[in-house]
């Protein structure tokens, strides 16, 4: 069954930059609030927007009822969702009770879905800096305790690994309780031979020392490439040139 849109589709988008979105219609611009709830502010009451309502979608009831719920913005969103049946009693009630629920969570939660979107969009600079922001926020408030905390660390950690700070990532992980994550990220924080001497403390055996021992031991090329720089005749300069061509040949195609 196909139903029939309220209202017109406009061909002129409304831009609302608050939500990074452009909505041509009543179902777009329900849609559009229902995924950001957390986002939502004193934008909404904006006279362009109800402008937008009554002319280009040819609501004029809808924007004169909107009009009238300000600066009540679960009253504005239970008028919009009410709107001929939209959505059904119960699930608008469950909206407002979420909205008003997290009343005293709104600026952390806030600041997460900001950052949630900017990260999908990889704005992954941005999105760190909501997050820390969210962090310091939930810090103060005592939540370090809750799931929402643990989710927020995991999504920091990510971010952090991206731009190959693996320590932050470590730490981040680690208060999220990923164990795997962070183990691989200190993994990636040590040289080779920090990283082969915590697996000897680990799991000391002597298998795996002999193993150690073969990969740690310097590569032949830079032993020659060593011996090469001690001598200062034409013959060894050039030996050395052609080995450090060959190192960054090989360094290229391994990356």
């Amino acid at each position: 069954m196909i139903y029939e849109p309220i209202g017109v589709y406009s061909k002129n988008a409304y831009h609302i930059p608050e939500l990074s979105a452009s909505v041509h219609s009543f179902e777009e611009l329900c849609y559009v609030i229902k995924e950001r709830l957390y986002d939502l502010g004193d934008f909404l009451l904006k006279d362009e927007l109800l402008s937008f309502i009554k002319l280009n979608l040819a609501l004029p009831d809808l924007s004169d009822s909107l009009a009238e719920e300000a600066p009540d913005i679960a009253g504005y969103v239970k008028t919009l969702f009410s709107y001929r049946h939209y959505m059904s009693e119960d699930a608008v009630a469950d909206i407002c009770k979420t909205l008003k629920d997290g009343t005293s969570e709104m600026e952390f939660i806030r600041l997460i879905s900001r950052g949630d979107f900017l990260s999908e969009n990889k704005k992954y600079r941005s999105a760190i800096l909501l997050y820390e922001h969210a962090r310091e926020l939930m810090d103060e408030g005592d939540e370090r305790d809750g799931l929402k905390y643990k989710e927020l660390m995991n999504k920091l950690g990510k971010l952090y690994a991206l731009y190959f700070m693996f320590e932050k990532a470590a730490e981040c992980f680690s208060t999220a309780g990923d164990e795997r994550r962070t183990f691989f990220c200190r993994k990636l924080t040590m040289s080779r031979v920090e990283y082969v001497d915590m697996l000897l403390k680990q799991h000391p055996d002597e298998g795996l020392s002999k193993e150690v021992e073969e990969m740690t031991r310097e590569p032949a090329e830079i032993s020659e490439l060593k011996e090469g720089l001690k001598d200062k005749s034409y013959g060894s300069r050039l030996a050395t040139a052609r080995l450090c061509s060959r190192l960054k040949a090989e360094y290229r195609r391994i990356g």
